[in-house]
């Protein structure tokens, strides 16, 4: 489930013909790697770094490096070291390619995942929710609750016992603002800034019956009649697809409660300024300045 569907051997970048540099010491064919999924990317970059750094007992591939093997989606910019969790540290420590964490753990925190020995689900994400940006936290944990992987009660109790520790606030507050509704990461991150701005709280997967048939919309504000949809990297290249998405909006806007509908892609939601624009040009009120601009998304 977890591993890499196709085979890429990591060598020497002056043995491949185009290779793409992993790391020092690693790389592989360019062609191989366009090949991949940015979650294998990601999963193939831990792997090699866990072979060329050799693990030892106490060592335990943990945090984001955790959440790559686990398939878990990604947001803030990664520092593309090896993250490990050493029982025997008393800090810290940030070397060359991996940074080990000063932690302890309990039995049921390490499993083995195609061969490797990493920290659990619930005890990586709570690891990343801790250490990431509050966006990021609510892409994984809004993935996780889709997926029934895990659920909020478990994650507030293994929260539970590190109140006060830094970034255990933040945790909690985008566990409970999670939501297994929102279907994908633009979602989850418009999700965010919506709140942000001091919008409503959109209703997520409503679904509008249309004599063209019943049509489910990512976002919808009752108390305003307003759609929302986020656009994700279809290209609507094919004629049939693009006007069958015609008819979906225009039966949309026809719908007696709707009106408006706002549009919007990633580089709205990483620049509020640029979202309050689309909402507040389809009807919505947005009460507040625009917060800062995310960084933009990896992948």
């Amino acid at each position: 489930m977890h591993s890499i569907d196709r085979a890429v051997l990591v060598r020497p970048a002056g043995s491949l013909r185009d290779p793409v540099r992993l790391f020092p010491g690693s790389a592989v064919e360019r062609s191989d790697w366009l090949a991949l999924t940015p979650v294998e990317r990601r999963r193939l970059v831990v792997r090699a770094r866990t072979d060329a750094v050799g693990i030892d007992v106490d060592g335990v591939v943990s945090h984001r490096s955790a959440a790559a093997l686990w398939g878990l989606p990604d947001f803030d910019r990664d520092d593309g070291r090896l993250h490990l969790i050493d029982v025997r540290r008393q800090k810290t420590h940030c070397g060359p390619g991996v940074v080990r964490h000063v932690g302890t753990l309990r039995r049921d925190d390490v499993v083995r995942l195609d061969g490797i020995t990493v920290t659990s689900l619930l005890r990586t994400v709570v690891d990343v929710i801790r250490s990431v940006s509050f966006v990021h936290a609510v892409i994984v944990l809004d993935h996780v609750l889709r997926l029934g992987r895990l659920t909020k009660p478990q994650l507030l109790d293994a929260l539970a016992p590190l109140r006060g520790l830094r970034g255990s606030s933040r945790a909690i507050d985008a566990v409970r603002f999670a939501d297994p509704l929102a279907e994908s990461p633009g979602e989850s991150a418009s999700r965010v800034q919506v709140r942000e701005l001091r919008l409503p709280t959109p209703v997520l997967q409503h679904e509008f019956d249309t004599p063209n048939g019943q049509y489910r919309v990512d976002f919808w504000w009752p108390e305003h009649g307003i759609v929302g949809e986020f656009d994700g990297r279809v290209k609507y290249d094919d004629a049939e697809t693009l006007w069958r998405e015609k008819l979906r909006e225009d039966a949309l806007r026809r719908h007696a409660s709707v009106h408006g509908v706002a549009r919007w892609t990633m580089s709205e939601v990483v620049d509020p300024a640029k979202l309050a624009t689309v909402l507040i040009a389809a009807g919505l009120p947005v009460l507040r300045a625009a917060p800062r601009r995310l960084p933009a998304p990896r992948g």
